[in-house]
């Protein structure tokens, strides 16, 4: 049996909100759908999947949101593109935590036909957050060139502006974008206005060891599954939280500062900023990273998600 959610707030109140991801790849975005499914101010509208195999991810969104009592969210499959090349038909480890469940399964509507109904059915209600390579992004706006507009809002993991990888200096092609530069170009010329949580703050926001063993002694299904999934990452590292800041930055704007911009992305897959034009979005410059943490760890604290 789903647990319900007595303390959430009046649903009037709650912010609608579709989740598009890349789970199973990097560990951020399991980080990122706990914030998200674990906060009563949103309205979890549906999980989406992008990018590679996505059937194995919604596999994984299904189980995880199954152990937390949630099997009323919708998970719906995107496009699958595992024949691109050999990095996106790659098995993920964290997809081992998943295979062979069954209890939970997708929704037979695909993720651009689902996106595309409940922008349409909530319309200036529903905030999209993207933090994976956006080929439902571009097929949306190939589909339906006006639905995206009708989002509240769109915040996506995605793009270097000014920093890069581990606070280099130097951008970087972030993986988002140059996982499918065409998607990207079309995602970023769709008319709608992005607010992007780039690595110029994600970069910096980790889980070191402290973060992670207060995860463990926690021992509720949601950080249990967190820490399954670590292990099953099985990189020697603190993850770098780069999704979970995105869903942060529509939680707790009072963290963030912002400067609008406007983006485009190169044929080689950089986000690069033209002054010369007028905004298209706005970029993130800057998180409380201290402050971030903390709200983030007392989330994963205080909730209480499990079936009965």
């Amino acid at each position: 049996m789903a647990q319900s959610r007595s303390t959430a707030p009046a649903a009037k109140n709650r912010i609608k909100v579709i989740f598009d991801c890349d789970l199973g790849d990097d560990i951020d975005d399991a980080y990122a759908l706990a914030l998200l499914c674990a906060s009563p101010e949103l309205e979890v509208l549906g999980i989406t999947t992008c990018y590679g195999r996505t059937d194995d991810r919604a596999q994984l969104a299904c189980q995880m949101l199954y152990e937390w009592g949630l099997d009323s969210i919708p998970v719906a499959v995107g496009r699958d593109t595992r024949q691109t090349d050999e990095r996106a038909n790659w098995y993920a480890d964290q997809f081992y935590y998943a295979k062979g469940f069954t209890r939970k399964k997708p929704i037979s509507q695909s993720a651009v036909d689902f996106i595309r109904e409940q922008l349409r059915k909530y319309p200036g209600e529903v905030t999209v957050i993207s933090v994976g390579p956006v080929p439902n992004m571009a097929d949306l706006v190939k589909r339906d060139p006006g639905a995206l507009k009708l989002a509240k809002r769109v915040v996506a993991m995605f793009g270097s502006f000014s920093i890069g990888y581990n606070g280099s200096p130097t951008i970087d092609t972030e993986w988002n974008v140059r996982a499918d530069v065409a998607a990207s170009r079309q995602f970023v010329s769709s008319g709608v206005p992005i607010t992007y949580a780039g690595l110029d703050v994600t970069t910096f926001v980790k889980a070191d060891a402290v973060f992670r063993q207060k995860l463990l002694m926690r021992q509720s299904p949601l950080t249990s599954t967190l820490c399954g999934l670590q292990t099953l990452w099985a990189y020697d590292r603190d993850p770098v939280l780069y999704d979970a800041v995105a869903v942060g930055m529509v939680l707790w704007p009072d963290l963030f500062k912002t400067q609008p911009a406007h983006v485009t992305v190169d044929d080689k897959g950089y986000t690069r900023l033209n002054p010369q034009q007028p905004a298209n979005g706005d970029v993130a410059v800057y998180v409380n990273t201290p402050k971030f943490l903390e709200r983030l760890l007392r989330v994963y604290m205080n909730q209480n998600l499990r079936r009965f």
